[in-house]
């Protein structure tokens, strides 16, 4: 038995439960199972001994905004829609910029809330940077982005000022590297895309999530080749007889010491995706790993020290939280 602090790196919280339940539902859940919003989170993360989480901002816009043009009638002109589109494109920018403040003022009222906003450089273009700038001014400890969802290839040039901005100011970025075909052909978000854009950036801090789906062999491959500014986040899990393929889970439990010590440990992040449809409750997702061969040293790493040991590199100071007594092994 040893004692073990969790940092949950990856998690999506919600304004209440009514949205929680809205965006991540669960068939048969009563009301009070929702947990993943600020009226409920500290209880429950106490409860599992996680000491902080760190919240990260995504909204799909481009298929919010197609769902509503849908609805128009289909007498619309091409001028109408195109004004249609123009409107929904102002208001999709304000309710990105509301949730974004929304989570950094969650932070200041909860520290164990680590807050990282949302920049969307097709939905924001030039006023990218205007956004970072503006999130930052409120506390954001870092970003996120999602090329697969925003459709756009980490290269954009409207986020060539924004990573320069972080490097400048040593804040993270989070992305999802999923590298699945898009609708229009494009792998938008493959982990080997990145690699201009840290060339470019080496003291850009940049994490790329869910390292265990289909294309952990690319974040491998990306992980020889930038040794001082990549880091990765497990959030999915592992496939195990409990734990069937899914979302963001393609690495068998039996291959992660091997892989992940060939990866680094010391750049692994422990996340669970909760409550998102291809995550895990963190108390699953760390079970999981704790179950694994690894050294109690290496899981330490993991769970909670690789993240207190990134995020206060970057100015971000976590809560101490509550270690808990758990079978490793």
């Amino acid at each position: 038995m040893s004692n073990f602090e969790i940092i949950d790196f990856h998690l999506h919280l919600c304004r209440d439960p009514a949205q929680e339940k809205l965006v991540f539902p669960h068939p048969g859940w009563p009301d009070e199972w929702y947990w993943c919003n600020p009226e409920r989170i500290g209880p429950y993360i106490e409860a599992r001994s996680i000491s902080n989480v760190v919240t990260l901002n995504i909204m799909d816009t481009q298929r919010m905004t197609e769902a509503r043009l849908a609805r128009l009638p289909h007498s619309t002109s091409e001028a109408g829609v195109a004004q249609h589109r123009a409107a929904l494109g102002d208001e999709m920018r304000d309710r990105v910029r509301k949730f974004n403040t929304w989570a950094c003022e969650t932070r200041r009222d909860n520290p164990r809330i680590v807050s990282f906003v949302m920049i969307d450089p097709v939905l924001f273009g030039r006023e990218s940077i205007l956004e970072l700038e503006r999130c930052m001014a409120l506390g954001a400890c870092g970003v996120k982005v999602h090329p697969d969802i925003c459709r756009h290839f980490p290269d954009h040039p409207d986020l060539i000022p924004v990573f320069d901005r972080l490097q400048q100011a040593n804040l993270p970025m989070l992305t999802d590297t999923v590298g699945r075909p898009h609708a229009d052909g494009n792998t938008y978000g493959r982990s080997t895309n990145w690699a201009p854009v840290l060339t470019a950036f080496p003291r850009l801090t940049l994490i790329m999530a869910h390292f265990c789906d289909e294309m952990w062999d690319d974040r491998l491959e990306m992980a020889r080749q930038f040794r001082d500014n990549l880091w990765f986040d497990m959030s999915g899990g592992l496939i195990d007889p409990r734990h069937p393929q899914s979302l963001h889970r393609d690495m068998p439990a039996s291959q992660a010491v091997r892989v992940f010590r060939k990866l680094g440990v010391e750049r692994m992040l422990f996340g669970s995706d909760s409550p998102g449809t291809g995550g895990l409750d963190p108390q699953d997702a760390a079970s999981q790993l704790l179950a694994l061969p690894f050294t109690a040293e290496e899981k330490r790493l993991m769970l909670s020290e690789n993240a207190r040991r990134l995020l206060s590199s970057c100015g971000v100071m976590l809560s101490l939280g509550p270690t808990v007594k758990l079978t490793d092994g």
